[in-house]
This record gives structure tokens, sequence and C-alpha cells, in this order.
């Protein structure tokens, strides 16, 4: 049985960690922290929780060495800040936030416009994408959760890559997101009443997970990714659906296409290769799912179509997948 702490937990991430943590069969107890509402209940943030009377504990009095794990579901810049202290301390970490997904501090800084205080570390800490790096996941002590949009994205076109069956060069991927994705300051800034009945494209060619995108697809390839990667945010709570195109460099016949995915996400429980349909949001929402659908036409173009939860797989859900392999339990677990 294990102790794990949440910092954090009174966000939208945190609160999807903590219903996840609360269902766990393998957690003893888990502490709740906060930087700015320690003191009031979690229940007073998700409906989900009203049953729970935990109170949020002020993150200033955590002490590492209480917790087998350690959840941050916070801003980016924040573990860095406190990276010296959790690498000595005997507790693992997992990071929902950037500090470690990229592996070049010059990318790092121009996107996100603070300076790293690791830099030499950027290139160790393991990119936690589970069904790509697991056995490395196992025996890390640290983890840097993936973005959400970069983790429908990376599993969709990493097989085709790594098969040498796409133009690494002409890959495009259109991404709708449902508006939590943008987080709670947001959305209690307005943006719920300027969603409503309307789609906004943003960050055209400045989006931070478009470097996360390619440098992972990158890793498949052994060549240098020319991505274009637009984001929507939609007009639903949660959800990403990502169209993608992409340009075959040899006559390939669709089913053959499935037969790659299938055979690259052998036994993967938790990615389903749709060969009957089209995938849509509806089939993923509120699970820990991937769903991906190709459909190919005889001109040697590919569409994919990938789908998951923004709150689980692409965040909570697929942190607490990598928990359960760094805690050596089943790694389905709460997640089924």
């Amino acid at each position: 049985m294990f102790k794990i702490a949440i910092v954090g937990a009174s966000g939208i991430t945190g609160t999807e960690l903590v219903k996840l943590i609360k269902k766990h069969k393998s957690i003893e107890k888990v502490d709740l922290f906060s930087f700015t509402n320690a003191g009031k209940k979690i229940k007073e943030f998700s409906n989900d929780l009203i049953e729970h009377d935990d109170v949020l504990n002020n993150f200033n009095d955590i002490n590492f060495e209480n917790y087998d794990l350690v959840f941050f579901a916070c801003p980016n810049g924040t573990v860095m800040k406190y990276y010296d202290a959790l690498m000595k301390s005997g507790t693992k970490v997992i990071d929902l936030a950037a500090d470690f997904r990229l592996d070049s501090e010059k990318d790092w800084e121009n996107f996100y416009k603070i300076k790293h205080l690791h830099p030499e570390d950027l290139c160790n800490v393991v990119y936690g994408l589970t069904e790509l790096n697991r056995e490395k996941i196992k025996a890390s002590k640290i983890i840097a959760n993936p973005g959400c949009y970069p983790t429908a994205a990376i599993l969709a076109i990493y097989p085709l890559l790594k098969n040498n069956v796409i133009d690494h060069k002409t890959i495009i991927v259109d991404a709708k997101s449902g508006f939590s994705g943008a987080g709670k300051q947001k959305i209690d800034s307005g943006l719920g009443s300027q969603i409503k009945n309307n789609l906004i494209p943003y960050n055209i060619f400045q989006h931070r997970h478009q470097i996360e995108i390619s440098q992972e697809l990158s890793k498949a390839s052994n060549n240098p990714i020319e991505l274009t990667f637009t984001p929507h945010v939609l007009s639903v709570y949660r959800g990403i659906i990502e169209t993608i195109y992409v340009d075959l460099t040899e006559k390939i016949s669709e089913k053959q296409i499935i037969n790659i995915y299938k055979n690259f996400y052998e036994n993967e429980f938790f990615i389903n290769i749709e060969e009957s349909k089209i995938v849509e949001l509806k089939d993923v929402v509120n699970t820990n799912n991937v769903s991906i659908s190709c459909h190919a036409n005889k001109k040697n173009k590919l569409i994919i179509v990938s789908a998951i939860d923004n709150l689980l797989k692409g965040a909570a859900g697929q942190a607490i997948q990598n928990m359960n392999l760094m805690l050596g339990v089943d790694e389905k677990t709460s997640l089924k």
C-alpha cells in the first residue's frame, strides 16, 4: 500500500487525479496540497467529490519524504523550483506540467518564455507517453507527463513514421479540444461564455505543443519533423479530436495501414484501432482510451482521426497509468 500527495489538487486536472486516486485499491493514504486554497475542502472544487471532506493542506508544510509518489498538477515552472529537494528525497514524482517535456533548453525557453532552472537534466527526465516508454517509466524517479494534444497526435502518427510509410515533411495536425483544456483560470475569466456555440482557432504557429509533438515524432523517423499544427477550442467541456493529414510514401492499402497499427499496439489495453467507422469524440470521453481510425484514398493521401479525453489520457489518466508502472502495480488499476 502506498502514500500519495497531490499538489495543485483544487485545479481541473487536480480534481481528476483525486477522483482516480480515491478508487485506487493500492493507495493507503492521499494528502492534498494547494498553494492558494489551503484550508478549503476538496468537495468545493468538484461536484464529483461532494462526498469527500478532505481538507487541502498548505504546500509550504509538505514533507516529500512522507510519500511514495507526489503528483504536481501545477502551472509550468513549478516543479523545477523544487527539483533539487525532490531529487534528494525518497519520493517519485510525476509532473503534469511542461517543465521537463522538452529536450532542448533553447526550445523550452523559446516556447515557454521562462529561464529553465535545470537545463542540464532536460534530456534525462523520461517523457511519460506510456505506450512508447513503458520500460523507462518503470525505472524512473521523475516523469514528465505529456501534453494532451501531443498524446493524441504522437500515438496516431508514431507507428507510421516508425514503419517509414509516410512523409515526415508534410504532416498536418488539425486539433480541437474541449474548453477544460484552457484551465480553471481562463474558464473563470469568461472563456465558457465566449466559446458557447463557437469554435475558436488560437496560437497558430505558436502553440507550445507543436515543438513537443515534433520532438517525439523525430525519434520515430530519425529525421526532423516538419509539422503544421493548429489547435482550436470546441464548445464542449472535455475531449480532444484531431484530424491528421499525411502523405504515404508508397502504395499501401488501408488494411495494411490498420495492420501496422495493430501490430505496433498489440496488447495495448487503452488503444483502440477502429476499422468500421470514423472515430468520434463520444467514443473516448470519460475514459483513458485512445481511439484511432485511418482513411486512405487512391492518391497516396491518408487521413487519421485520433481522439482522447484531454483530462484523462491527456492528463490525469495517463499520470495514473504512469504511477501504476512506477509503483509496480497493475497498469490499468483505477482506469478500467
